[in-house]
């Protein structure tokens, strides 16, 4: 049974609506749980309505997830649900995940909602959540917004901390199928999700761009990827076969084209040196802030 809940945030610099977009979590879960990849610590202001973890510098995902999740085991939960800083989940969004998940055996299983993008739904909104569960056996999902029980999990069964960024949920997916776990999407469950990359078009054509350093985490964790047994063969065939093409276009299509493959071959030399973790990335996403540490506690826990 299902009865505790912590939604874990993972943020890094968040805007000004992140508060709202937490709101309508705050008064259904057991604790809301932020873990701040911000340097230095962003500035939340008096928030007793979150259980706010801050070290003042970039962990990773991997890092960030697995801190939240020891600190929900310690406030006594026995499930989580994680978010980033963009997932904006409706006030029955919660309720609906943890029916889908009770009816799917709630143990050894992890569910998430059906990913629309918040850009589309501008023109055609929100479809609204339907009672009747539709699960869809999936061999991955994504971070934000998957729902699973914390009872079980040993320490292998943590996030990866040398995946800083990229397929982090990738890997954990493979890993917890390995050993059992089922993975379901939700299809009756939407939830709107803002991907924070640039939109370009080219032939018309539409994709999204990432920032120039996130390649290098791309082509390194890839590479990484490509040794782990426990991925899938067609996923390293497919994952493999984007770099070169990648490589070879990129430069010469998106803006800022010679600093892209600066970091496109840094990812390579740190793959060959085994540099994880943020790497070579450091002084960009460190933002040269002096780091602090605080912790706050909800003052009104739920």
């Amino acid at each position: 049974m299902i009865d505790r809940i912590a939604a874990i945030y993972t943020t890094y610099r968040p805007d000004a609506a992140f508060r709202e977009r937490v709101a309508p979590l705050a008064a259904r879960c057991q604790a809301v749980i932020v873990v701040d990849n911000t340097p230095g610590g962003h500035d939340f202001g008096h928030c007793p309505e979150l259980t706010l973890l801050q070290d003042g510098r970039n962990k990773g995902l991997g890092a960030a997830l697995n801190q939240g999740i020891r600190q929900a085991r310690e406030m006594g939960c026995d499930a989580v649900i994680l978010f980033d800083q963009d997932s904006t989940p409706g006030p029955d969004f919660l309720q609906a995940l943890a029916d889908g998940l009770q009816s799917l055996g709630g143990q050894r299983c992890a569910v998430g909602p059906l990913m629309l993008d918040d850009s589309v739904l501008e023109t055609s909104g929100l479809p609204e959540i339907t009672p009747e569960v539709k699960a869809r056996p999936v061999t991955c999902l994504a971070t934000s917004g998957m729902l699973f029980p914390i009872g079980d999990l040993m320490p292998e069964d943590l996030f990866s901390e040398e995946l800083f960024l990229d397929f982090v949920d990738f890997d954990w997916c493979w890993r917890m199928g390995q050993k059992g776990w089922r993975l379901f999407k939700l299809d009756n469950v939407p939830m709107a999700h803002r991907l924070g990359l640039a939109q370009r078009s080219v032939l018309g054509m539409h994709y999204h761009v990432p920032a120039p350093y996130r390649h290098y985490f791309q082509f390194r964790d890839t590479l990484r990827l490509l040794t782990f047994r426990h991925v899938p063969l067609y996923s390293k065939v497919r994952l493999g076969a984007l770099l070169p093409p990648k490589f070879l276009v990129y430069p010469f299509i998106l803006d800022r084209g010679l600093e892209r493959v600066t970091w496109m071959l840094k990812g390579i030399r740190d793959f060959l040196l085994r540099r994880w973790s943020v790497g070579a990335a450091a002084a960009r996403l460190q933002g040269g802030q002096s780091a602090t540490s605080r912790s706050v506690t909800p003052q009104h826990p739920h």
